[in-house]
């Protein structure tokens, strides 16, 4: 009869979790909505979500690079240090280059940033981003736990947050990342070997176009499945670089890739998005380029610093939602050019700490980090307060207190419940 009160108590503060989540997310996209339809060209929350310079260019970009199926070799609109991606990412647009009504015109102008107006690319980009939304929408209702009318709301807030908005914008396939990450975390125990065995095609394919997810497969190898670790190893190394034959150049373009590669950390030093060094970027801009090169090795010390105590923590930890949370801070800190798309990495975290019933202390300050993540403002009020920079750093401040904790009871023998308690 005692321990009635107790679960109801718990139940509550999981679904006040859950309601905070859902209506600072909602009411983030009609504040928005309401900006943009209110003030026209002078909302504020245009440059934060749909500027329009290069309207959808991480799209009409690739489609172009690709048209000739050599992208590590295309220097038109840009150089090469912009033909970064995987191949198989080249080879999907390298299809769609075939719709292209005139692309002599493209080329002798020396740039995509029109590629939009043209029909058939603007209605095969609506195609895969309903596609994507979809499957963001399937995967994050399946992923939470709880009533189905919290799973519906949590999915919707997900759609509408500024992680997803932006990065339809930029046209980014990280989209697609997210879902296919969510499927594998929802899919990689399951019972059903069908979804299982899809779950470890699903992860390979999220690393085969933006190989930071490849760090989530560590969770096979925490939890000792060797088996499973191995197929999705083999997975990943087929779709990464078996497109590699279907371009021009085969197995060649292996060494252009890590050419452009590091051309591209050298061109993007200035501009590190979702990491550390962007941090001091945002809040010191000044003070950071004259002090750079000491400040960007510093940044990279304590990035890798970081990491290792993450990754660590992630091994030690019993709790799949610390090791989520810990590898997926990883994915967006370590790159050294980590672009603003990529505080996507952020949800699944998000996502596996409401569904924890057990809150921790620490939690609470996690959720206002994922808020911050989730509703980016434009104006003096966004640059100041309500950003991703705030909110990644809130997350990674409380994961490090987190993962010290998790490594230190673990040499000292330290792992009772009333500990961890205290401590968060």
């Amino acid at each position: 009869m005692e321990e009635q009160p107790t679960i109801h108590y718990i139940k509550n503060i999981k679904t006040q979790y859950e309601l905070i989540f859902i209506i600072c997310i909602i009411t983030y996209a009609l504040f928005s909505l309401g900006d943009i339809l209110f003030w026209g060209a002078n909302a504020i929350q245009w440059e934060v979500l749909w500027n329009g310079r290069d309207f959808i260019a991480d799209f009409t970009n690739i489609v172009g690079y690709s048209a000739e199926n050599d992208p590590y070799n295309n220097t038109v609109a840009f150089g090469v240090h912009e033909k970064i991606y995987p191949p198989l990412q080249y080879f999907v647009s390298y299809l769609i280059s075939g719709n292209i009504s005139n692309l002599d015109y493209y080329y002798t102008v020396n740039s995509f940033s029109s590629l939009y107006t043209d029909t058939r690319i603007m209605m095969l980009f609506i195609v895969f981003t309903v596609i994507s939304i979809i499957g963001i929408y399937s995967c994050v209702h399946t992923f939470k736990n709880g009533s189905s009318l919290t799973k519906h709301l949590a999915a919707i807030s997900v759609c509408l947050s500024f992680p997803i908005v932006y990065t339809i914008e930029r046209g980014n396939s990280i989209n697609f990342v997210l879902a296919f990450i969510l499927f594998y975390l929802v899919f990689n125990s399951s019972n059903n070997k069908v979804l299982k065995e899809f779950s470890f095609i699903s992860i390979a394919l999220a690393a085969s176009l933006k190989i930071s997810p490849a760090f989530l497969g560590v969770i096979l190898i925490i939890e000792r499945r060797w088996k499973d670790a191995i197929k999705t190893l083999v997975y990943g190394i087929v779709f990464f670089f078996g497109p590699f034959l279907l371009t021009k150049g085969g197995f060649t373009n292996i060494p252009l890739l890590i050419r452009n590669l590091l051309i591209n950390i050298d061109v993007y030093k200035f501009e590190s998005g979702c990491t550390i060094k962007g941090f001091f970027m945002h809040y010191m801009p000044e003070f950071f380029f004259y002090n750079f090169d000491t400040l960007n090795t510093l940044c990279s010390i304590i990035t890798v610093i970081i990491c290792v105590i993450l990754l660590s923590a992630a091994f030690l930890s019993k709790s799949s939602y610390d090791r989520i949370l810990f590898v997926c801070l990883i994915m967006i800190i370590l790159p050294s050019h980590s672009g603003t798309y990529c505080v996507i990495y952020i949800i699944p975290a998000i996502l596996a700490m409401l569904n924890e019933s057990d809150k921790r202390r620490l939690d609470k300050y996690i959720l206002l980090g994922g808020c911050l993540c989730m509703c980016r403002l434009g104006g003096i009020i966004g640059y100041i307060c309500i950003n991703h920079h705030n909110g990644l750093l809130i997350i990674l401040l409380c994961s490090i207190v987190r993962a010290t904790e998790i490594i230190f009871s673990y040499f000292t023998h330290y792992k009772t419940k009333q500990t961890m308690n205290l401590v968060f």
